[in-house]
């Protein structure tokens, strides 16, 4: 099972749901974001060998105040986002006055959460909290059913037995309230653990996760180059994640491999964009521009996780007008239109790329108006 093809009922992710928001930009103007992605904190508790965010190592600088970061919460319900990614450069739960308040805030107003984090800090109070207010999705990082290897990538001994302590906790009382709750794994793929996809199917099944996301690595530093594939892994992958697959949909758990299955598929970093055939909507590249909004821990924003920061901030600006005023928004949007994308696409994920092409087909099936450039960007 891929992961764009098994949306929630009436999930604010689906792609039919997107298409229909994007839509309405052709008739009656700038819609709201669908998403919001907060990035609380770039600091972290742990110090994994391929996290691209170098700021982790440092003392936090210019972060949004905790209640700043409440307010935005308030903003996006105003202008209609639905549901919010709660993660970071860093461990979001690192800010640990923050967390609990934040997260309720977004159930309170009625959005769907999602929750990204390495779990260590995800302790029985928040648990609870989570399970009580029907928080949607935990995504827990996992990269190995083995200690050794999750640990040595972590930067922590211990870390691996404290994630899937608080994961099985968690999990537990999600299933004894009902199961609104849901688990998943994230997996960064790197030569380390490579032959570990099938065991992280079972560390799913154990935990009741019900999917499992792998991702490739991207590597800027020696030290992240040092986890790349070797040549032979590369050859190796295609055939390794179609084999581990079939052996997710034997046991129910939805992935994104089929994303590795090609070859080329781990080359982040120089990802050819595809190039679709159409005109305006229908032949953007990338559609996150439209219905996806990353603020980081400063308040720069961006429309997704690889331009993250690039953009003006909501430091001091409503939340609606940096949607719709800011420059690099502006100018990405008026990129895609052109089939232009950033130089820094090429850091993209086929994870994203092949959800992104979901939402332009949903959005052809509409029969929906192309519409001039000048009115989408």
């Amino acid at each position: 099972m891929n992961a764009e093809d098994t949306p929630l009922a009436a999930d604010p992710g689906s792609p039919a749901f997107i298409a229909a928001r994007l839509a309405r930009w052709p008739r009656s103007g700038p819609q709201g974001p669908v998403s919001l992605e907060l990035y609380p904190t770039l600091s972290c508790n742990l110090d994994c060998l391929f996290c691209d965010t170098t700021d982790r190592k440092r003392p936090p600088v210019g972060e949004l105040s905790d209640q700043r970061l409440l307010d935005l919460i308030d903003e996006a319900a105003e202008i209609g986002v639905q549901r919010v990614f709660v993660l970071g450069g860093g461990e979001p739960l690192a800010r640990r006055d923050l967390a609990p308040a934040l997260l309720r805030a977004v159930k309170a107003r009625g959005m769907q959460g999602i929750l990204t984090t390495n779990g260590t800090l995800l302790g029985p109070a928040l648990a609870r909290q989570l399970v009580d207010d029907g928080w949607d999705e935990v995504h827990l990082s996992l990269d190995a059913a083995d200690p050794e290897t999750h640990d040595r990538l972590r930067g922590r001994p211990g870390a691996f037995r404290q994630t899937v302590r608080n994961g099985c906790r968690l999990g537990a009382w999600a299933r004894a309230a009902g199961g609104r709750t849901r688990l998943a794994l994230h997996c960064v793929i790197t030569n380390q653990n490579l032959h570990s996809l099938c065991g992280l199917i079972d560390l799913a099944v154990a935990l009741g996760a019900h999917r499992v996301d792998f991702d490739a690595l991207i590597a800027y530093t020696d030290e992240q180059r040092a986890l790349s594939l070797r040549d032979d892994q590369r050859a190796a992958l295609p055939a390794l994640a179609a084999e581990a697959l079939a052996y997710a949909d034997a046991a129910g758990v939805v992935t994104t491999l089929h994303h590795l299955c090609r070859p080329g598929a781990a080359d982040r970093g120089q990802t050819a964009v595809p190039i679709p055939v159409g005109a305006g909507f229908a032949g953007a590249p990338c559609l996150k521009a439209w219905h996806h909004l990353v603020v980081q821990a400063d308040g720069r924003l961006s429309p997704c996780c690889v331009l993250a920061g690039a953009g003006g901030s909501v430091a001091e600006q409503p939340l609606w007008q940096a949607w719709t005023g800011d420059p690099f928004l502006e100018g990405a949007r008026r990129a895609m239109l052109a089939q232009a994308p950033l130089p820094r696409c090429r850091e993209c994920s086929w994870n994203i790329l092949g959800h992104e092409a979901a939402i332009r087909e949903a959005y052809t099936s509409l029969g929906a108006p192309w519409a001039s450039t000048s009115t989408l960007s």
